[in-house]
C-alpha cells in the first residue's frame, strides 16, 4: 500500500483491494456498493468526542467516492441500550426506568414519543452541522420490531455452539453451556438488563427478572419468571453477536471504533470471527482511532470535563473540528479552549497551502491539501485573510465592516476588496472571537488606556519614552509589517532590547507588561488614538 497516501485513502484502497476473508481462506465476494457505517448510543451525553466516529467514517466514505467506487454512508442509532443512570436535569423518579431500553422510556420534556426519540432528533440536528455527506439513518429498535434481524437471530441461535466456541477463544473464563446470545425484554416490567437467562429450551429463552448493578446505580428487577421467543424480536442480541449481524445485514465494508477495540481480545475481533464463520460475510476494514482528551483528561460529563457541539459552534466552524480529527487518527489529541487560536492557525495554514498561497515540501503539501479538502463539508472556500489573533482584537474594537476591511488592507492581509464570501467569513470569525474571549479567555480582553498615568510614566526609562515617541511618528503611514519591523529597529537605535521596548509599549497602551501582538493591536485600536497616547509621553 502506498505509504504517501492520506490515512482515509489508505483505508479506502484496502477496502477496494482486499481479496480474502480475514479469518477464512475464501475470496471476498464482489460488492456493488461499499457501505461505511457509523453509530451512536442514545443513552449518553452528546459531546464533541462522540462526533469523531462519524467525522472519521465520513472521511473514508469520501475517499471511496473519490476513488471512483460506489459507496453509501449509514448512521445507526444504538437505541436499545438500557438507561444506566438518571442524567442531570431529568426527574429523580426516572430511576424506575433504569435498565429499560431508552426507546421505551417516556420523554421527560413531553415533546417526543420517547426518551430516545428526543435525544436522537437533537443528536441528528447537531451531527448534520458537522457532516457534509448524505447519511441513511436507522434505528436498531425499529429494525428489530420490523423483523429485519430475524434471519440473523435465527442463524446465531441455530449456531449458538459455534458462537460460544468463538466467544471462549477470547475469554479467560468460558461462557457456560446454557449461555444465551439473546437478551429478552421482561414482559412484566419492560427492562432489558434485568432478565437473567436461566436456560434455552426448544428455541425459547427462560429467564428470571432480577436486580442488575451498573457502576453507580442499580436497575431493580421485578422477580417475574418468563419465557421469550427470540424470533419475535422483543429483545436484542448481545453485542458480541449483534455487531456481526449489523455488518452482515448492511453489507458493511468499513466502520470506526476506538483504539481499545484494536487489542486482540476486543469485541471487534470476536464479531469479526462470528460474521465470517457463522454468517459467511467478510469482516469490515476497521477505522481504529484515538479518543479526544480535554485539557489532558478524559472527557466526562460527571466531572464537568465536556465540550458540547453547541459550545464549539459558538467559537469555530465545524470544518475546524473536522480537520482537527482528520489530522491525527491514532495519536492522542487533547483539546483546550485556551489553545483554540493554534487550531485556527493550523487550519488557515492548510487553507493557504490548498490555495497555492504557500509552498513547501511537495509530499507534505500534497498531504495537507488532501487533509484540508476532505475536512470541508462542501466546496473549499478561499482562505480567510483574518488571523484569529487579529480577529480577537477587532472583536473588541470595531464591528464596522468598512473599518475592518481598511485595517486588513493597512495590515497587509489583503490587497484589494474582500469578495462577499470572504467578507462573510471575516465577520463570522470576529463574532466567534468575541464569544471565545468572553467565555474562555477573559485574560485576552484588552482595552486601550484612556491616558498614560503618572505611575506608568515612572516605570519607563528616558530611552524607552524616547523610543516610543519615535514610533508614534511612524504610525500614520507605516504598514503592519513596517510597524512590526520598526519596533526592532527603533529598539536597537535607542540601545534597548526588543523585549524592553515591547514591555514599554504594553505599559503605555494597556497599563500592563504584556499583551497581544503589537502591530495588529495598534491597527485595530486606531492609529490616531495610539499616536496621541505615545506622544503624551
Amino acid at each position: 500500500m502506498d505509504g504517501t497516501l492520506f490515512w482515509a485513502d489508505k483505508i479506502a484502497q484496502e477496502i477496494l483491494e482486499r481479496k480474502r476473508f480475514h479469518y477464512l481462506d475464501k475470496p471476498v465476494p464482489a460488492m456493488k456498493e461499499c457501505t461505511v457505517k457509523t453509530s451512536a448510543s442514545m443513552s449518553g451525553v452528546l459531546h464533541i468526542g462522540r462526533l469523531s466516529d462519524t467525522i472519521r467514517s465520513e472521511s473514508v466514505f469520501r475517499a471511496l467516492v473519490d476513488a471512483g467506487a460506489k459507496a453509501c454512508f449509514i448512521w445507526v442509532a444504538e437505541d436499545m441500550d438500557p438507561l444506566r443512570k438518571v442524567p442531570k436535569g431529568v426527574p429523580k423518579e426516572y430511576e424506575q426506568y433504569l435498565g429499560m431500553p431508552v426507546t421505551d422510556i417516556p420523554d421527560p420534556d413531553g415533546c417526543h414519543r420517547s426518551y430516545a426519540e428526543h435525544h436522537k432528533e437533537a443528536y441528528l440536528k447537531v451531527i448534520e452541522k458537522f457532516v457534509g455527506s448524505p447519511m441513511q439513518k436507522f434505528s436498531m429498535r425499529e429494525e428489530y420490531r420490523k423483523g429485519t434481524f430475524r434471519p440473523y437471530v435465527k442463524s446465531i441461535l441455530e449456531k449458538a455452539q459455534a458462537v460460544r466456541e468463538i466467544q471462549n477463544r477470547y475469554r479467560s473464563a468460558p461462557v457456560q453451556t446454557g449461555w444465551s446470545p439473546w437478551l429478552p425484554i421482561c414482559e412484566e416490567c419492560g427492562k432489558i438488563i434485568t432478565p437473567r437467562v436461566e436456560r434455552m429450551e426448544g428455541g425459547k429463552v427462560h429467564y428470571k427478572c432480577q436486580d442488575y448493578k451498573f457502576a453507580t446505580t442499580v436497575a431493580k428487577g421485578c422477580g417475574h419468571e418468563g419465557v421469550d421467543d427470540p424470533l419475535k424480536c422483543n429483545g436484542k442480541l448481545v453485542w458480541k453477536s449483534e455487531w456481526a449481524c449489523q455488518w452482515a445485514h448492511w453489507k458493511v465494508a468499513s466502520e470506526g471504533a476506538g483504539k481499545e477495540y484494536q487489542v486482540p481480545m476486543s469485541a471487534w475481533w470476536v464479531n469479526g470471527e462470528i460474521v465470517e464463520r457463522v454468517l459467511d460475510f467478510p469482516m469490515p476494514v476497521p477505522i481504529f482511532y484515538e479518543h479526544l482528551m480535554i485539557d489532558g483528561k478524559k472527557m466526562s460529563a460527571s466531572l464537568g470535563n465536556v465540550v458540547y457541539p453547541k459550545d464549539w459552534l459558538e467559537v469555530a466552524p465545524p470544518e475546524l473540528l473536522r480537520l482537527f480529527y482528520n489530522k491525527r487518527l491514532m495519536k492522542t489529541r487533547s483539546f483546550s479552549f485556551k489553545d483554540l487560536p493554534k487550531v485556527y492557525d493550523d487550519y488557515d495554514l492548510h487553507a493557504r497551502v490548498f490555495a497555492g498561497e504557500e509552498h513547501g515540501n511537495e509530499k507534505e503539501a500534497a498531504h495537507m491539501k488532501r487533509l484540508y479538502a476532505i475536512s470541508q463539508r462542501g466546496k473549499p472556500d478561499a482562505p480567510n485573510p483574518l488571523p484569529f489573533d487579529f480577529a480577537v482584537m477587532l472583536s473588541q474594537t470595531t464591528h464596522d465592516p468598512a473599518s475592518i476591511e481598511k485595517m486588513l488592507k493597512d495590515s497587509g492581509h489583503i490587497k484589494g476588496k474582500l469578495a462577499p464570501a470572504q467578507k462573510k467569513a471575516v465577520l463570522g470569525r470576529i463574532a466567534c472571537a468575541a464569544v471565545w474571549v468572553s467565555k474562555h479567555a477573559p485574560e485576552q480582553a484588552i482595552s486601550l488606556a484612556a491616558s498614560v498615568t503618572a505611575e506608568t510614566k515612572a516605570k519607563l526609562s528616558s530611552e524607552e519614552r524616547a523610543a516610543l515617541k519615535e514610533l508614534s511618528s511612524m504610525l500614520p503611514k507605516a504598514s503592519g509589517q513596517e510597524l512590526h519591523d520598526a519596533f526592532w529597529n527603533v529598539a536597537k537605535a535607542h540601545g534597548l532590547k526588543p523585549q524592553q521596548l515591547f514591555r514599554a509599549a504594553y505599559l503605555a497602551l494597556l497599563g500592563k507588561e504584556s499583551g497581544p501582538k503589537l502591530a495588529p493591536f495598534i491597527l485595530a485600536s486606531g492609529r490616531d488614538k495610539v499616536r496621541k497616547l505615545l506622544e503624551s509621553l
